[in-house]
């Protein structure tokens, strides 16, 4: 078997063991694949950005997004949502996660501060998108509570071995 073919296993730890690299690569990617299913049982995936915060021993993530039609059908049937980051050297973060419609006043003004800050940090003017901010009638706030998350690093590209990857569960 060569370096570069070599078996994955995972390894259980808590949240606090991967907390910064979570961070690092969330935060960097930026972007995220998320993942829901139909009413038959098909994936259906598209790109959208995560604000994650950590407390309380677990993440929790917000995304401010549209209530499209699939998206709100899907999350009907099935609130499970995969979501996949990844980087051309082979990061690798998922989560996969319970996603709820945040519709309180309170969830939604605190996804509003988080999305309003990072967009600052990386040029975007959320308020183009929504005029009114938290209170527009078109943000929409997800909040996404991981039951599992997996981090793995390794430079497949160069031939690393891929020794391990981390993972996470919520406590039952």
């Amino acid at each position: 078997m060569t370096s570069a073919s070599a078996a994955t296993f995972s390894t259980e730890v808590p949240f606090a063991d991967l907390h910064d690299d979570f961070l690092r690569l969330t935060t960097e990617i930026g972007w995220c694949s998320v993942a829901t299913v139909d009413g038959k049982g098909r994936p259906r995936t598209r790109i959208l950005h995560v604000s994650w915060e950590t407390g309380d021993g677990a993440p929790v993530g917000w995304v401010s997004t549209s209530r499209s039609p699939v998206k709100t059908a899907h999350l009907a049937r099935n609130p499970y949502v995969s979501c996949g980051y990844w980087t051309p050297a082979h990061d690798a973060v998922f989560a996969d996660c319970r996603a709820r419609w945040a519709e309180d006043d309170a969830s939604r003004r605190h996804a509003w501060t988080l999305v309003a800050a990072e967009a600052r940090e990386r040029g975007f003017d959320p308020y183009a998108v929504w005029r009114d901010g938290a209170n527009d009638s078109d943000f929409n706030v997800l909040r996404l509570d991981p039951w599992r998350i997996q981090i793995t690093l390794a430079d497949l590209a160069r031939g690393e071995t891929v020794a391990s990857s981390r993972v996470w569960h919520a406590p039952a």
